[in-house]
C-alpha cells in the first residue's frame, strides 16, 4: 500500500463543496489502486509558507510515500490525482484552470520538453503538486528546523518579501527543488478546475441612483 499525505492548506477553514466530492472520490479510487490518502487540513493564519512548511515536514517525518498539496477551491477526477501520484518524475504538479487562465511559465515552445504525458516547465501553481518521497527528503535534508507553533519544522518556503524582490512560492520552490536536480513537471493530459466563491457587492441603490442622475 502506497501511503501519501494530502495537505490541504486552508485560511479560515474553508473548502469548496466540490473539493470535498473530490477528495471522497479520490479516496476511493486511490484504495482500489493500493493507494492510501492521508488528507490533513493546516490553517494557514495569513502565512501559507509556513503551513506548507509544516505539511512537507510531517510527511517527512513520518516517511510517507508521497506528498500532495491541493487548493481546498479546486475540483479534480479521480483518476487525474491517481495518474500524478503514479508519475516517476519527483515533483509535478496538475494544470488549474482559473479566471485569469493557467499559472504556468513555459518557456520557449519549440524547446519544450515533453515525454507524452508531461512537460518540463520553468514555474507553475502549486494548488495542485506532487512530491515524490525523494523531492521531500532533499528538501527536508537541504533545510533548517526552526520552532513553529510548538513544534519543530523544516524551513523551506519563506514569505517573499524577505528577499531583495517579492518571490511567489512556488517560485521558491522551484528553486529549491533545481538546487537538489529535481524540475517541476506538468501532467498536461489531465486538468483541476478552481472553483472560486465570488461576491457581487454592487449596490442596487446606487445603481439606480446614477440611472436617476442620467435620465
Amino acid at each position: 500500500m502506497k501511503r501519501i499525505l494530502l495537505a490541504v492548506i486552508t485560511e479560515g477553514d474553508h473548502c469548496v463543496a466540490p473539493f470535498c466530492s473530490s477528495l471522497v472520490q479520490s479516496t476511493k479510487l486511490g484504495l482500489a489502486n493500493d493507494i492510501e490518502l492521508f488528507p490533513v487540513f493546516f490553517d494557514a493564519n495569513g502565512n501559507w509558507s509556513m503551513a506548507f512548511n509544516q505539511a512537507v515536514t510531517l510527511a517527512w517525518r513520518e516517511k510517507l510515500d508521497g506528498f500532495l498539496c491541493i487548493n481546498p477551491r479546486v475540483r479534480w477526477d479521480a483518476e487525474s490525482l491517481l495518474a500524478l501520484v503514479s508519475s516517476d518524475k519527483d515533483a509535478v504538479t496538475l494544470p488549474v484552470a482559473t479566471r485569469s487562465g493557467f499559472q504556468i511559465k513555459l518557456g520557449e515552445i519549440a524547446r519544450l520538453q515533453d515525454n507524452g504525458q508531461e512537460i518540463k516547465v520553468q514555474n507553475a501553481s502549486l494548488d495542485f503538486l506532487y512530491l515524490s518521497p525523494y523531492a521531500v527528503d532533499r528538501l527536508c535534508q537541504t533545510h533548517h528546523l526552526i520552532s513553529y507553533k510548538g513544534s519543530e519544522v523544516k524551513l523551506i518556503l519563506q514569505s517573499g518579501d524577505i528577499y531583495a524582490a517579492y518571490f511567489d512560492p512556488s517560485e521558491i520552490l522551484t528553486h529549491h527543488l533545481r538546487e537538489n536536480g529535481i524540475e517541476i513537471m506538468v501532467s498536461y493530459k489531465h486538468t483541476a478546475y478552481r472553483q472560486d466563491l465570488i461576491e457581487y457587492s454592487n449596490s442596487f441603490n446606487e445603481v439606480l441612483s446614477q440611472l436617476k442622475a442620467n435620465g
